[in-house]
């Protein structure tokens, strides 16, 4: 019963709700982005993030922008396991209504100093109704299939269980752009990353219908309750079998009882046969020996009966896990003309180191000295590094008002310490993406195509943290008010490549990850 609590819990932790961008990393970063996706090469405010060595591009003085997204995202998990009681499908609702991003810069000369504040990482909660296939496969299915190994027929199960997971890496960004010349501008900078994981849940009212007589025959009783019964027999025949083995060694050892002779006490007889141990034509000492023996086999299954109710009683987890790392960033930017604007930008590995802050756990089981075993032990640490990322872009103005753009991102997804679990990616992920705009003066509109490709392998998929290849549209405008003031607002959806994934151990089975995404962004740039 240990095993199947650890695979459950296990499933409880969330590793960052990521909506555009790399496994962890959030490059949605604007309300521009969602209109124009091809960001890297911009000479805009928004440069803070994608490009930051060209806000040498800049007209001297201070600029700023303030931008929201409401995001939406679907998570859909389904099997072919026709015994789940919920199944087969497994949804899982993420909102972030508030996603900001804000940026501000000051130039005077050749020199631009820059600071940004955005969710460089998750931003959302994502809240399972009914939870997940694995809570049951490992609560209410694995409970079921043990019995049945034990010899206690049991068909049917039910249980009541939720999850609630939020997960936000918050950044907060400075540096320094260089104006070489008219052609070259550099940039260095840094980003503190904070994050706060949090993950409520609980698994409640797990029932089974044993065939167990006289405990139950049948009918829908809760688990510990049915665990609690048996350690209470299995107790009682313990103390039973104790005192029968005691009256019969003293009276052997007093010679008052001929060990040889037939068994024909009837309290002992009644004793046995209750436990399933009489057999026809014992005698008086194969009978001690008996009740000697069931007296240390029941008071063990009394004690692993009292363990397992425990185990599968109401349980709670409550747990925030936090965390901050820096990342250094450089970056290049260079014009051919006024008609082409190239860039790069490289963000170096993030250290990240999240300790738990645990207030309710789950209880797994004990040690070999009776201390209890934890799921979210308190003030216990997961690595969660950030990858380093390549990101880069070009844009073209070949004709008057139209600008053309297309760029990439590059992660290296392998090299970050993820306590293992990176040794299930293959390859890096990466972006490529192309956008158009058109510019009528005061106002103008935008779209873009995005194709995103994971590197993971089959078992890196599990029902709260999995990566699908993807491809995205956007489209909107922006309007300027005046000179000084400009309005962007856009909106972008990402479909994801559903994948199907054979699983399970022992029984195989197919489960299906699917996912799709919606942003809403508005914002405002504005200079003095």
């Amino acid at each position: 019963m240990k095993k199947f609590a650890s695979f459950l819990l296990g499933g409880f932790i969330l590793s960052g709700t990521v909506f555009a961008g790399g496994i962890v990393t959030n490059t949605n970063q604007g309300a521009a982005w969602a209109r124009y996706f091809t960001r890297y090469a911009t000479t805009e405010i928004d440069g803070v993030y994608f490009n930051p060595a060209g806000l040498s591009k800049l007209n001297d003085g201070f600029h700023f922008s303030i931008n929201n997204q409401s995001i939406f995202q679907t998570k859909t998990i389904s099997n072919d396991l026709s015994y789940l009681t919920y199944g087969p499908d497994y949804v899982g609702d993420i909102k972030a209504p508030i996603f900001p991003s804000i940026y501000g810069a000051f130039k005077t000369g050749k020199f631009t100093i820059s600071v940004g504040f955005n969710p460089i990482g998750g931003g959302g909660g994502a809240t399972y109704n009914t939870g997940l296939p694995s809570f049951e496969l490992m609560s209410g299915v694995a409970l079921l299939a043990n019995l049945n190994q034990n010899g206690i027929p049991t068909s049917q199960y039910s249980s009541n269980t939720f999850f609630e997971g939020t997960s936000v890496y918050w950044g907060i960004q400075a540096g320094l752009t260089y104006e070489i010349n008219d052609m070259f501008s550099i940039f260095a900078g840094a980003r503190y990353v904070s994050v706060v994981n949090t993950d409520i849940g609980y698994l409640k009212d797990l029932s089974v219908n044993p065939v167990a007589p006289p405990i139950n025959n049948g009918e829908m009783i809760r688990a510990d309750d049915f665990f609690n019964n048996t350690s209470t027999l299995y107790g009682g025949l313990s103390d039973g079998s104790q005192a029968a083995y005691t009256d019969l060694y003293e009276g052997l050892s007093g010679g008052t009882l001929d060990p040889t002779a037939p068994l024909d006490n009837p309290a002992y007889i009644g004793l046995l046969t209750a436990m399933g141990l009489y057999e026809e034509g014992m005698n008086n000492g194969t009978a001690a020996i008996t009740f000697h023996v069931a007296h240390l086999v029941t008071g063990e299954l009394s004690d692993q009966a009292a363990s397992t109710a425990t185990l599968v009683t109401d349980q709670e987890v409550d747990v925030k896990r936090t965390g901050s790392g820096i990342t250094p960033i450089i970056g290049v930017h260079v014009s051919l003309g006024e008609n082409i604007d190239i860039a790069l930008k490289y963000e170096f590995i993030t250290k990240l180191e999240l300790t738990n802050q645990t207030s309710k756990d789950f209880l797994l089981g004990y040690d070999s000295i009776g201390n209890p075993v934890t799921m979210f032990p308190d003030g216990a640490k997961q690595n969660a590094d950030m990858p380093s990322t390549l990101s880069g872009g070009i844009n073209f103005r070949l004709l008057k008002g139209l600008q053309l753009s297309a760029g990439f991102e590059y992660y290296w997804d392998k090299d970050v310490n993820w306590d293992g679990r990176e040794e299930l990616i293959d390859n890096n992920l990466y972006n490529v993406n192309f956008s158009a705009q058109y510019d009528f003066g005061r106002f103008l509109i935008s779209g873009s195509y995005n194709y995103a490709r994971t590197g993971v392998n089959e078992a890196y998929q599990n029902d709260l943290s999995y990566s699908l290849n993807s491809s995205s549209i956007g489209f909107g405008g922006a309007f300027d008010i005046n000179e000084k003031i400009r309005i962007n607002a856009g909106y972008s959806v990402t479909l994801y490549q559903d994948q199907a994934v054979p699983t399970g151990d022992p029984v195989i089975f197919t489960q299906n990850y699917a996912k799709n995404t919606k942003i809403f962004a508005v914002g405002i740039d504005f200079s003095f």
